[in-house]
This record gives C-alpha cells, sequence and structure tokens, in this order.
C-alpha cells in the first residue's frame, strides 16, 4: 500500500449532515425574526466552522447586533439537534471497517466544533476510526495545516508521503495542498465538480468505496 494513514473530512465527505444543520440555523433565524436560508444556500456556507456558518447565514454577518448571542444559541441548538437528519453517506461504515482491517489509520479532521464533532464519532466511526479533531478553540481551523498535524501527532506519524487526506471541498483541497498531503476529493458531497475540476488531487470519487482503489 501507498499509504498507512488517511485522515477524513467530516461534513459532505462522511457524513450527511446539511438538513440539521438548516433545520438549526433556520430554527435561530426564525426565533429572531430574520429572514430564512434555502438547504442550497447553507449547502454553499458550509466547510468553513459553525462560526463563519451562522456570519453567511445572518443578513448582517458579524456585524448583527446580537451576533455573539445567537452564535452561543445556535451552538448549543445544533449540539442537540446533529443526529436527527444526519447519517453517513452509502458505503462509508464500510470502508471505514475494511480500511481498518487493512490496518491503517484513520482519524478525523473537521472545522466542526468538537463537542458535536464527538458525539458524531461516538454514534458512527468507533472504533474504526481512532481519533477526531474538531475545532475546540486551541488551534487554527482548516485550510490551516495545524489541526493537520495536531492529529499527526496524535497518531505517531511523521512520513506525510504516507498520508492520504479525504476531502469534498475547496477547503479540504486547501488543506491537503497547505499541508504537502497528497489527497482525493468525493464529488458527492458538498461541492460539485464544477467547484472542483481546478484543483489536482490523486483521484475524484463518486462514492466512497472507491476509496479503497486510490491506496
Amino acid at each position: 500500500m501507498k499509504y498507512n494513514t488517511i485522515l477524513f473530512d467530516l461534513d459532505g465527505t462522511l457524513l450527511y449532515t446539511l438538513e440539521d444543520l438548516a433545520d438549526s440555523v433556520n430554527y435561530m433565524l426564525k426565533k429572531y425574526n430574520l429572514p430564512t436560508r434555502s438547504n442550497g444556500e447553507i449547502r454553499r456556507f458550509l466547510g468553513n466552522g459553525l462560526k463563519n456558518l451562522v456570519i453567511d447565514s445572518l443578513p448582517d454577518g458579524e456585524n448583527y447586533e446580537h451576533f455573539d448571542k445567537f452564535l452561543e444559541e445556535f451552538i448549543d441548538y445544533y449540539n442537540h439537534h446533529n443526529r436527527i437528519k444526519t447519517k453517513p453517506y452509502d458505503g462509508v461504515l464500510e470502508t471505514t471497517k475494511t480500511l481498518a482491517d487493512m490496518g491503517l489509520n484513520l482519524a478525523i479532521v473537521t472545522n466542526k466544533g468538537q463537542t458535536a464533532a464527538n458525539s458524531l464519532m461516538d454514534d458512527y466511526f468507533r472504533p474504526a476510526v481512532s481519533l477526531i479533531i474538531g475545532d475546540d478553540g486551541t488551534h487554527k481551523r482548516k485550510p490551516d495545516p495545524e489541526p493537520i498535524d495536531l492529529a499527526l501527532l496524535k497518531l505517531g506519524v511523521t512520513d506525510k508521503s504516507k498520508v492520504l487526506y479525504v476531502g469534498d471541498s475547496d477547503v479540504d483541497a486547501a488543506t491537503a495542498e497547505n499541508s504537502d498531503l497528497d489527497y482525493v476529493l468525493c464529488t458527492y458531497g458538498f461541492r460539485d465538480m464544477d467547484d472542483l475540476k481546478d484543483f489536482k488531487p490523486v483521484a475524484f470519487i463518486d462514492n466512497i468505496k472507491d476509496l479503497i482503489n486510490c491506496i
């Protein structure tokens, strides 16, 4: 095998989380008497963490007079409603198990808050995936390489030529490139092929099962 370690993005790569995120955003927008957003709009806003999702969803962005309170309430609401419509993409659970059985190190690196990331990890990915690095406020977020480096440190992996990153967005491509990692882009997630075509991954895949052929 060319690789001994795979780092996954979470939203749009392993889990379909769009509807729970959209429902949570729109619950808060309605609560504050603000215009709601379509699923298509929310889909475009994803990839840079919950704070940026809120900034993009609010008409006045971070300048909204109740921004801090809105963000705090949104995160709390989403943390309690993040497993209603969320589900793994087809083939994800089987593929992660197969990769783990092959002896590969598997970890998730996400811009999702650490609390929500932990709960989703526990529900869907243990024991195949051994580690999840979320946004806990102590390190920079993707596309900065810091969370990637933190994951590799915790895994005890030093040879980046043996590491493959798997994501679904321009943020993921930038993350991998900034981290000097080979990467695969999934075309079934939160970005279309038109959004991804200018990047140079090892492969584009339209089903996670095809990842096996990239190892």
